[in-house]
């Protein structure tokens, strides 16, 4: 099927208004976007306050089917001339070069270990641990996911407690409690969240998942696993070394920055360091 894209420039306080007059005018999708040169800064997880305010102009794209676009042109441009400081409008043609299906097959199937596997639902095979791929991370194919899979896999014991700090996609609380662990995952983002209980249904066994800080989480788990920036885990070692009561399994560490990680989990013994590239994963006790 073919397409074509309206690219125009909006004041953002008439981004809603503008939107529902293109919806009206039959387009079947809309995005925001920012202007060259006005992209910001991506925040880190250790940035704090609130959030800058965003550009005064927004990108705005919409589609139609390209069949229908020669009798909606006219109508469209006569609804965003009534909007003041509305910007030309300009017209793409977008080809259908099959995304949906390229983008499922960058999903593969990562093997944990021999007998361990992640993979999302359309190539998992029995017993592998499905992960719906989405905006939540964690999906098993980066380093840092991977070796704390690797940690659960080897730490992990039936009727002990999990606690996964950033449980992001929820796959480490969810390979956790399939080897019999009372796991939950615990976030800063409400979509983690909504990923990491829908993901543990899709592989039919139970976590507690929700958005309580650390500091608040109480008493002591025998496993802990936090695949997280250095910084995040410098700020939050106090918490984590309270919470552990045995095991504590890091990720997500560069590995320039891991002697600052393990000077913060001091007085805990580092008893294993294994560096991949860039990264560091590393594994500490009491």
């Amino acid at each position: 099927m073919s397409w074509v894209e309206l690219q125009v420039v909006v004041p953002r306080p008439d981004v809603e208004s503008v939107s529902g007059l293109l919806f009206e005018q039959g387009a079947i999708g809309l995005q925001e976007d920012y202007l060259p040169g006005e992209v910001p800064v991506p925040r880190q997880p250790w940035d704090t306050g609130p959030l800058p305010p965003g550009p005064d102009r927004v990108l705005l794209r919409a589609w139609w089917e390209a069949k229908s676009q020669p009798d909606r042109a006219e109508a469209v441009h006569a609804v965003l001339a009534a909007v003041e400081g509305v910007g030309p409008a300009h017209w793409v043609s977008v080809v259908d070069d099959g995304w949906a299906d390229g983008w499922r097959a960058q999903c593969k199937r990562v093997e944990v270990t021999k007998a361990f596997a992640v993979a999302p639902p359309w190539v998992a095979e029995a017993g592998d641990l499905i992960i719906e791929p989405g905006m939540a991370f964690g999906t098993g194919e980066h380093s840092t996911t991977l070796s704390c899979l690797r940690a659960v896999d080897d730490l992990a014991q039936a009727g002990l407690r999990c606690l996964d700090v950033g449980t992001g996609s929820g796959v480490l609380a969810i390979a956790a409690a399939q080897r019999g662990m009372e796991a939950w995952g615990i976030d800063i983002d409400p979509e983690s969240i909504r990923a990491a209980l829908g993901n543990a249904a899709l592989n039919g066994v139970q976590i507690r998942a929700d958005l309580t800080p650390l500091a608040d989480v109480e008493g002591q788990y025998e496993l802990v696993v936090a695949n997280l920036f250095a910084e995040v885990l410098v700020a939050l070692s106090g918490d984590l070394k309270r919470v552990c009561g045995g095991r504590l399994a890091v990720a997500g560490v560069l590995s320039d920055r891991a002697e600052g990680v393990i000077e913060a989990l001091s007085p805990m013994k580092l008893h294993r360091r294994d560096d991949d590239g860039e990264w560091c994963h590393m594994g500490f006790s009491w």
